[in-house]
């Protein structure tokens, strides 16, 4: 069914709450997210299995370690839950599998946020940030960096004519 043949639905998508990363070491995590790259804490709390674990379908899960932060000039937040009394195996593959995900954010000063990450050992797909040359997006710069994790966090400075 393509989109313009789509029927309207007694339902709507009214904004955005958040997007979710699987952690394998909350501590480590929040040194990442909220330590290195700013993200604010809005809060932490250890939660026990009952509803969650309904609601992800991992029954065996005795419990979880959920974190939110706020990304800055942005109502969105992300989620990160680190999942208690299971074995933890890494998700983590090349951007190019299926099943994989990224989380991307504006920023300025590309060049500087990348020196300083790298200086702190943060890794990244390419060697610096990487200019766009076609598109909507042509002369915006962005960079794929991995979380301690392995997921990708990307950064995206727009364009020079583009509007904030």
């Amino acid at each position: 069914m393509q989109t313009s043949e789509r029927q309207a639905a007694p339902w709507a998508i009214t904004g955005a709450r958040h997007g979710g990363i699987t952690v394998s070491d909350m501590d480590r995590s929040l040194e990442f997210y909220a330590g290195l790259i700013g993200l604010e804490l809005v809060w932490r709390e250890e939660l026990p299995a009952t509803v969650i674990g309904r609601i992800v379908g991992v029954p065996e899960a005795t419990g979880f370690d959920v974190a939110f932060l706020q990304i800055p000039g942005s109502e969105t937040q992300v989620e990160l839950v680190e999942y208690l009394g299971v074995n933890k195996e890494s998700g983590a593959g090349s951007p190019s599998h299926h099943g994989t995900g990224h989380f991307c954010v504006f920023v300025q000063n590309i060049q500087e946020l990348y020196d300083d990450l790298a200086a702190q050992g943060v890794r990244f797909h390419s060697d610096g940030p990487v200019e766009m040359t076609t598109g909507p997006n042509e002369g915006g710069k962005s960079l794929y960096s991995l979380d301690p994790d392995g997921y990708v966090f990307e950064f995206h400075e727009r364009p020079p004519h583009a509007t904030a």
